[in-house]
């Protein structure tokens, strides 16, 4: 029989591969959540009147939604970014019932039992959880899923469709063999947890990084940086195991005419080795997500991404437990730092580090 359409027998290593690329990968699978875990792939008629039902309304208050849609579908709706200025299910039980719903000017639609979604409502759903996702790369994805160039034959296997202007759906044969391999759904939000727990590492680590160049904007650098690192992990004095690495750094790092013991110097001294260290400590954290990351992601990954679908679906090899449990150490760890850094402010810094060059210019001239 001739190969024509996409298919596990002839295209999987195909299937494979555009799942592994990380800007592809998302486009197919929230196409497809939005298909199979919000519109249930049409089996539920009343559930499609109901969405649109409420699309008519010129203006879309809570009660409107809790009259028409089940906790389900709201739930889900908000989990995917759907009600645009609401973040929880908790935040959308709290409102009253006249609080006016956003779903943007443009959103999923449906005609002849066929879901649309928009191009730029679709990037902004997966932008809002994967923050990495440019606008320029998403396009460019979506144009490579038009037409995906099979490895068997001389044909073309679209992975998604655009229907009209600039709205897309994912192909009913992709659709089809992605249902085979369980919970996407599941698959998705242990990323999108994972992502979560890594923007706000980077939040904390961009204001370490902030504090550090207060002090001398070298230690930032990756080079440097790498021999700081050293310096802990060999329990040395990282400021004298610089100079002994033969790294320039200012005047104000030689402290033989400096009194150790001045309230000053002790103050800037401690809290630079502090943030030294947080950022040391940063960096053992992010080794570990990367970790994480590799069960479904990057050059050294685990599995790939069928079949990280399929482990977590099934939990096999204990894997939803062994991500989770990871995330809560590293949380307790990232909260410690988080907490110590909070006594920090950069005006603060930027006074201190006034003061010691003060100090040490007055030092110098006695």
């Amino acid at each position: 029989m001739e190969h024509t359409g996409l298919s596990m027998d002839h295209d999987k290593n195909l299937i494979e591969t555009v799942l592994d690329d990380i800007d592809m990968r998302y486009i197919i699978l929230f196409l497809y959540v939005i298909r199979n875990d919000l519109f249930k792939d049409f089996s539920n008629q009343e559930l499609i009147k109901s969405y649109e039902r409420v699309l008519i309304l010129d203006e879309i208050y809570k009660d409107n939604i809790i009259s028409f849609w089940s906790k389900e579908f709201i739930e889900i709706a908000i989990d995917l970014g759907l009600i645009k200025n609401i973040r929880s299910i908790r935040e959308f039980e709290q409102k009253d019932g006249d609080f006016i719903i956003r779903l943007g000017e443009e959103t999923v639609t449906i005609e002849n039992n066929t879901i649309s979604v928009p191009d730029h409502t679709l990037f902004l759903l997966i932008n809002k959880k994967f923050k990495f996702l440019t606008k320029r790369n998403f396009n460019l994805a979506l144009n490579k899923l038009k037409g995906v160039r099979c490895e068997k034959g001389n044909i073309i296997h679209p992975f998604v469709f655009e229907i009209g202007d600039h709205d897309f759906k994912i192909s009913d044969d992709l659709y089809y063999i992605l249902d085979q391999y369980g919970n996407i759904f599941q698959a998705i939000k242990i990323e999108i947890t994972v992502e979560g727990f890594y923007q706000r590492f980077l939040e904390i680590k961009d204001k370490i990084d902030e504090f550090i160049e207060i002090f001398e904007p070298k230690l930032k650098n990756k080079i440097v940086f790498r021999k700081i690192n050293k310096a802990i992990e060999e329990n040395k004095d990282i400021i004298q195991f610089l100079k002994d690495e033969k790294v320039e750094l200012p005047e104000k790092f030689n402290y033989d005419g400096i009194d150790k013991e001045n309230p000053i110097f002790k103050n800037w001294n401690s809290n630079l080795l502090s943030l030294l260290k947080y950022r040391y400590q940063l960096k053992q954290i992010e080794t570990e997500l990367s970790e994480i990351k590799l069960y479904y992601s990057g050059k050294g990954k685990k599995y790939n991404y069928l079949e990280f679908i399929e482990k977590v679906s099934f939990n096999e090899e204990n894997i939803v437990n062994n991500i989770q449990n990871a995330l809560i150490d590293l949380r307790e760890d990232v909260v410690k730092i988080n907490s110590k850094i909070t006594r920090f402010t950069k005006k603060e810094l930027k006074l201190l580090n006034l003061d010691y060059e003060r100090y040490i210019i007055t030092s110098n001239d006695d």
